[in-house]
């Protein structure tokens, strides 16, 4: 439980946030510590039914509803709602650099100039000799931004924003990035979904139309389990996006957009940590793109 009363890091300034600072020095004892809670982990409240965190807290579920009311929010499903909502709003506070004159490839290069930073730093603070894997990760970014284009980028983030669903799909290692690019599409009120079982994706794929978007994680682009999927949605006449190393694989072929990595055959193949960073980086520019198009700024 002293997890839960550690005083907050986190750093979010958002209508929830801003509305528990306010009345927390007038809340019960039991209040404040859910009131904590919801501070030092809201990416965990949003996934949260109301009785697992009031498990998780230590208190009765009334305590939670109570607290909505003192911070005047209607119940524990609008304050997720808004907590989601505040969270995606400081989306944008990650990169301070970028502002509403930036075009896209100015926003690109300071996005890139980040990651590159953020590299050094931490094998600053690693304090180990590993200049070459410093190099080989910098390399990959560098590669990765050179070639991405501005009209796909584009292209992609609007199809995703006017779709009426996403279907995320991905296997093996890219499994976790489909989990990770939607939860960040939640975030920003995407209507999203992943899946990496490959005994249901048929039945997902089954509900999906035209006015809804495939986005493919695949380094090789010529998964058999993968593809057929591919195959399948675009039966149905839904836009497919992959993101993909290679831009002649098979499944590359059948997709509407591609988006490509700039990633060198290395010993670990797709499994290895560059395939990963190209496609994280990748991730990181369509939701920050997309936070910017529904703010108005693009």
């Amino acid at each position: 439980m002293e997890k839960v009363l550690e005083k907050s890091k986190k750093n979010i300034n958002g209508k929830v946030f801003l509305k528990i600072n306010s009345a927390f020095i007038h809340l019960g004892k039991a209040e404040k510590r859910v009131a904590t809670f919801i501070k030092n982990y809201p990416e965990e409240v949003i996934k949260l039914p109301i009785n697992v965190l009031a498990e998780k807290v230590g208190v009765s579920v009334s305590t939670i509803i109570r607290l909505c009311r003192r911070i005047e929010i209607n119940g524990y499903t609008d304050l997720k709602i808004d907590i989601t909502r505040d969270l995606a709003l400081n989306y944008k506070e990650t990169y301070s650099e970028i502002n509403s004159n930036d075009s896209i490839p100015l926003l690109l290069n300071k996005v890139q100039q980040s990651f590159l930073q953020t590299i050094s730093n931490t094998f600053k603070i690693l304090s180990i000799s590993a200049n070459k894997v410093q190099q080989l990760f910098s390399q990959t970014i560098s590669n990765t931004f050179k070639i991405l284009s501005i009209s796909v980028l584009k292209e992609a983030y609007l199809n995703i924003i006017n779709s009426n669903s996403v279907l995320i799909i991905g296997a093996g290692g890219t499994a976790a990035l489909a989990k990770l690019f939607n939860h960040k599409l939640l975030k920003l009120e995407i209507n999203s979904q992943w899946s990496n079982d490959f005994s249901l994706i048929p039945l997902l794929i089954n509900k999906i139309g035209k006015n809804d978007v495939l986005f493919v994680l695949s380094h090789s682009g010529s998964t058999n389990l993968v593809y057929d999927a591919v195959v399948m949605a675009k039966k149905k006449g839904c836009k497919i996006i992959i993101l993909t190393n290679y831009l002649q694989s098979p499944m590359a072929k059948k997709s509407d957009i591609i988006l490509a990595t700039g990633i060198d055959e290395q010993p670990l193949g797709s499994e290895g940590v560059t395939t990963r960073m190209a496609q994280i980086s990748i991730i990181e520019v369509l939701c920050l793109l997309i936070e910017l198009k529904k703010q108005e700024i693009l």
